[in-house]
C-alpha cells in the first residue's frame, strides 16, 4: 500500500549559481561522499546534483517532515543499483520514520530542469 508521494522541481540555473556563490562546504553538507563520486563522474555534474537534491527534497516530502530539527540532508542517501536505477538510503532519523517503508525513486533533467518523484511503500 501506498503510504506517500513527494515530488520536486529543481531549476539548474539557480541550483548552479547557489553553488557557485555558496562556500566550499556547500556540497559536502548537502551530499554523502557516494552522492559526490556519483554526480562527479558526469560531464553535466551540476544537473546529476540537482536531480539527487530534487530526489533528497522529494523524499522529505513524502516523510512528510521536511527539513526538521534532527534531520540533515545527508540523512538521505540517493544511491545507483549497478542498473543505474536510484533508489534511497534514509540515515538517522529519517531511517526511523520511513520504518520498514519501501521508497521508489524517479529521476530526470533538461539543459534547464531536474525532477524527482518518491513513493514510500508499506511492506505488506
Amino acid at each position: 500500500m501506498i503510504r506517500a508521494i513527494g515530488t520536486d522541481v529543481v531549476e539548474l540555473g539557480h541550483f548552479t549559481d547557489v553553488v557557485e556563490r555558496s562556500r566550499e562546504g556547500f556540497i559536502r553538507r548537502l551530499f554523502t561522499p557516494r552522492e559526490i563520486e556519483y554526480c562527479e563522474e558526469f560531464k553535466d555534474r551540476m544537473a546529476s546534483y540537482a536531480a539527487v537534491f530534487a530526489a533528497k527534497e522529494a523524499f522529505l516530502k513524502a516523510l512528510r517532515t521536511g527539513l526538521a530539527p534532527g534531520i540533515r540532508w545527508t540523512d538521505v542517501e540517493v544511491i545507483h543499483e549497478r542498473s543505474g536505477a536510484p533508489s534511497i538510503l534514509a540515515h538517522g532519523l529519517c531511517a526511523e520514520i520511513l520504518c520498514d517503508g519501501v521508497c521508489h525513486v524517479s529521476l530526470t533533467h533538461s539543459r534547464r530542469t531536474a525532477a524527482a518523484v518518491v513513493v514510500i511503500e508499506d511492506r505488506p
